[in-house]
């Protein structure tokens, strides 16, 4: 049964631009949506990363350099291999995870961006769905890749939110009321 998104809570991306260092723009975008999944079950499939070639297309290849575990604390470094349209390009990031939080940061390392950061954020609601916070800031060193980038920015973020909204569904119980409506409580979560 694929996932479902709150029709409700769900929100369009919000763009958002400012000016970067002086090199052109850095695009940000946001996404705030309610997932009918568990928010632990939401944290671990993002921490993941090591299967998302298998659910998302555009990786073509993953593979963790290092990782360490402390408590609830987790930070690893990894490299994807990416392909999307004419593109293909390898980055490498930091992730830094906190499971008691429920919270993951993820920051550039090396590759063809310029910027690149982006946060999830997984927050329990009151009928056992799940508050998904997620945002992006991204800037491409290469002009062309730019463009890609600003020409598709409202896409991007729903998109990957998607994808893992969809592979929560193939593997995880669905929890929650689809026909409550959180709207109150979760505009209180701000």
């Amino acid at each position: 049964m694929p996932a479902m998104i709150s029709a409700s809570s769900a929100r369009r991306a919000t763009p958002c631009w400012r000016a970067a260092d002086g090199a052109g723009v850095t695009v940000e975008t946001r996404e705030r949506l309610r997932l009918f999944h568990a928010p632990d079950d939401l944290f671990d499939l993002v921490m993941d990363v090591r299967s998302y070639p298998q659910f998302i297309e555009q990786i073509t290849a993953m593979r963790v350099l290092n990782e360490a575990r402390d408590g609830p604390l987790t930070e690893l470094t990894a490299e994807a291999r990416v392909r999307y349209k004419f593109v293909s390009e390898r980055f490498t990031s930091r992730v830094i995870a906190d499971a008691s939080r429920r919270s993951i940061d993820v920051s550039f390392v090396a590759g063809p961006f310029r910027v690149l950061e982006n946060a999830w954020r997984f927050r329990e609601l009151s009928d056992g769905s799940t508050l998904v916070e997620f945002s992006i800031k991204a800037a491409f060193k290469n002009p062309i890749l730019q463009m890609l980038l600003e020409t598709n920015r409202e896409r991007a973020g729903r998109i990957l939110v998607q994808k893992f909204s969809a592979e929560a569904g193939r593997r995880y119980t669905r929890t929650g009321n689809p026909s409550k409506d959180l709207s109150e409580e979760i505009d209180a979560l701000r």
